[in-house]
This record gives C-alpha cells, structure tokens and sequence, in this order.
C-alpha cells in the first residue's frame, strides 16, 4: 500500500523486482478523492501511466458497489499463467463509503495459489523430448525460476536421477536440486561457477525446464552457444523459441511435464545400463571436484589486503547455514557470491535473490521472516550499498520483531559499478563520486537503532 500521488511514484520501486520474478504480489493503492480530481488536489498524479511497465494488470475501482469482482479480477491475473504483480487503486473518498446492498465476498478457489492451473503438454511433443535426448551423448539439464514456481523440485531431482545427468541451475533457479546432490553442477549464466558453464557450453542437448534463457541465465546467450539442441518446457509460451532456435517447445507446466517426462524417458529405455552418456557424466562430476578443490584453498585464506577475504566469510556462512534456513541476497555480487559459493543443501525454495533491484534483500529479508515462520533463520547477504537504500526498515523489524541476521560485505563502495569502470573504462575515468562511500560502522548503527550489531574485522 501507498499514499497516493507522491506515494504511489513510489511504488513501481516495490512492483518491479517482482515484476521481473514473476511473483503474485496484489497492490492495493488510494487514489484521488473523487470529488476534486482533475481540481488540482494536492499531491494528484494520473497514477496509471506510473504502474504500466511493471504490471501484470492495472486499474482503478469504477464504482464502490464493483470492488469484489474488480479485487477477484486482480487477484485471477496475479496468480495465472506466468504470475506477476497488479495494481488497483481506489479514490480516497471511497473508502469509508458505506454499500447497500453489500458486495459479496468470496474467494475464487482455484485462484488461491500459484500456479492457479496446470497446462500438460502434448503427447507428441514428450515424445519428441524423449527422441532427442535417445539421439544425445552430452545432455545436460537447466532448471530455471520455473521449477520452483511449479513447486517441481521434487520432480526435476527424480528425472535427474533417472537419467543419471548432470543439472545446472539458473540464479532464478537455484534450488531446483540440492546443490549437495552428486548430478548438481551449480549456477550457470552470467553469476555462474565456470564449471556450469564449461558443461552448458559442451552439452550437445539441454534440456532447459523452466526458463526464459534470458541474458542472466545464459551469460548473453554464450552458454549453451547458439546451434545447441534444445528442448524447452515453460508455461509461457512467449519463452519458447524466443532466445534459441529449439528443437523442440513445449507450453506446459513444469511439474507436469517432469512427470511425463520421466514416466516417458523409463519406457524408452532410457538411460540404459550402464547409462550411455556415463562418461559425460562423470567428467563433468570430475570438473566439479576440482573446482570445489580450489574454492576451499580460496575460502581457507582468511585475509586480502588487510581486510577479510569474501571467499572466507561466505564459508564460515556456508557451514553455518542449515537446509530450512533461508538466504535472502541482493543482486549484483551478493547473487554472484550466493549463487556460486553457498550450497543450497535440499531441494527447494531457500534462496531468495534480488531479481535486480539493488536495495531489495534488507526488506525483503523481513518478508521471508513472516513467510517463513518462527522455526526457521533467515540471514540477509548485502553488501553497504545495497544496505543504505532501505536501511530505515530496521526500525519496522524492530517494531513488529522480525529476527533476521544480516551479514553486511562492507568494501566502501558500489562495487559492482567500481568494477565496471575500473575494468571496461580507463581507470583514469572513473567517478568515485559515483561509487566510493564513507568506511560506515553498520554494527554501530544497528545498536543505535536498538538493535544487536557488530562490525568484524578479525577472522577469530
């Protein structure tokens, strides 16, 4: 919710990461008072035109009497086919308006959850999947955001295991599969462990469930590289063949599909005994060895230049989170830095990144407290300037006793933007005006606001 006018410019800030992730959020918004529009009332603004980019649907309540049907509508377009957030706002006067009779009230129950229904694909197009990957000797699956919406998790494990190959998760996606399972390769695309990427970039199937193989997930579509056989599964059919020419497309919901899929694939025989694309599998398995090898001879080195090493931080975070604890990161590095370096340890929905907005993970950490419940921890991972965005919502997690740990990588910058001048622009270019912060004692700050905070320097 939001005042209008001043409050509503606001609001896209709040709409547009869940825009991008897909996310049922109902935003419920005051509007003019009715009886000065287009008077010059103070703070007016035609509030529309400001939600039109990052909404599923939008508009304003025409007549008091209409306000269940119109709430039902938002609610269907929220929460069907790709979900993503709407927007009705409702004139000022309107709300202690008194309705003779009163609406009726009631919920559309196949609209109470996400996804509201579930598309199964084609016959044909199962057994079009099956025929290729009959036809492969390098496949390679990558889950996407998709699995997780489908709560298809379960599902995309199991034809892992059936067809003993090697998975590779987009950010989005991370949690499709335990990132502890033996066929789990990590996060591939642009906030990726080289070793996903290496097996993207040599498969010569994917089996891309759940994704739209956008730009983050496929590192500007480097990885898989054009020319690749696809098969590719999202509800959304404007996903398919949009990035890739594909082999095969199926519209359908991802739980479903896996389902078939795998009752399909055991049929055909599939993989075999032993598995005909076992050596593929192994090696990949080799590659991640290795590369788990030089990440703890990384993570073992306890400081760089004069302050702690990331790479041994986020181990000391790696071994401390357990498999119901939830990791909310922002985007830029922390997505990077929990993409690759923190293990999901069960399958799941327990990450939660930034889908892009900087900022969002210090707030959002205190949504996942009330969602997660009392029995579970939540740690934020932000970094300084992603902190001083939102960092007055302490007071609100103060207010109602949301308890959340966060851990703040402080290196008195935007980092992500310092390194886009210092590697892509002349060194002698770049604005630390626009970058560089004040060394800030966050610890301090958090124990002014009431809170309990530290600022640790000493890796004992």
């Amino acid at each position: 919710m939001a005042q209008y006018g001043c409050g509503t410019a606001y609001l896209p800030f709040s709409l547009i990461d869940a825009y991008w992730a897909h996310s049922p959020v109902v935003a419920i918004n005051s509007d003019t008072d009715s009886r000065t529009r287009y008077l010059e009332e103070y703070q007016e603004v035609d509030q529309l035109p400001l939600l039109q980019s990052c909404t599923k649907w939008r508009g304003g309540l025409p007549a008091p009497e209409r306000i269940a049907d119109v709430l039902r509508t938002a609610i269907r377009a929220a929460v069907s086919g790709s979900p993503g957030p709407v927007y009705l706002g409702i004139p000022m006067d309107w709300y202690t308006r008194e309705l003779a009779p009163e609406p009726e009230l009631y919920a559309d129950s196949g609209f109470s959850r996400v996804p509201a229904h579930r598309a199964a694909p084609l016959a044909v197009d199962i057994d079009r999947a099956v025929e290729a990957l009959v036809g492969a000797k390098r496949p390679l699956i990558l889950a996407g955001g998709g699995v997780l919406l489908s709560g298809a998790w379960e599902e995309l494990s199991a034809l892992a295991e059936a067809l003993s190959v090697p998975v590779v998760t987009s950010v989005s996606g991370k949690g499709s599969i335990s990132e502890l399972h033996p066929l789990s390769l990590g996060v591939g695309g642009r906030y990726s462990r080289k070793v996903a990427n290496d097996a993207l970039d040599e498969c010569d199937l994917c089996l891309a469930v759940g994704t739209r193989l956008g730009s983050l997930g496929t590192d500007t579509f480097k990885s898989p590289p054009a020319g690749t056989p696809i098969v590719h599964i999202d509800f959304d059919p404007l996903t398919l063949g949009r990035a890739y020419r594909e082999a095969v497309s199926i519209a359908a919901d991802a739980r479903i599909a896996l389902e078939l899929l795998i009752d399909a694939a055991g049929q055909a025989g599939l993989p075999g005994r032993p598995p005909r694309w076992e050596d593929w599998t192994r090696a990949m398995q080799g590659r991640l060895g290795a590369w788990r090898r030089s990440l703890a001879e990384q993570s073992a080195i306890e400081m760089a230049d004069g302050r702690l090493n990331p790479f041994f931080v986020l181990g000391q975070l790696n071994a401390y989170l357990e498999e119901d604890d939830v990791l909310v990161a922002d985007t830029g590095y922390m997505s990077a830095w929990s993409a690759t370096v923190i293990d999901q340890k069960n399958a799941g929905r327990n990450t939660l990144r930034a889908a892009g907005s900087l900022g969002w993970a210090f707030p959002a950490g205190f949504g996942a407290r009330l969602a997660a419940g009392e029995d579970r921890r939540v740690v934020v991972l932000t970094g300084d300037g992603g902190l001083g965005y939102h960092l007055a919502d302490l007071e609100t997690a103060l207010r109602l006793g949301l308890r959340t740990t966060t851990v703040v990588l402080n290196n008195s910058a935007f980092g992500f933007s310092y390194d886009v001048q210092r590697y892509l622009h002349a060194q002698a270019e770049r604005l630390p005006e626009a970058t560089d912060f004040l060394d800030i004692d966050f610890g301090a700050v958090a124990t002014a606001f009431g809170a309990h905070g530290e600022t640790v320097r000493d890796p004992e």
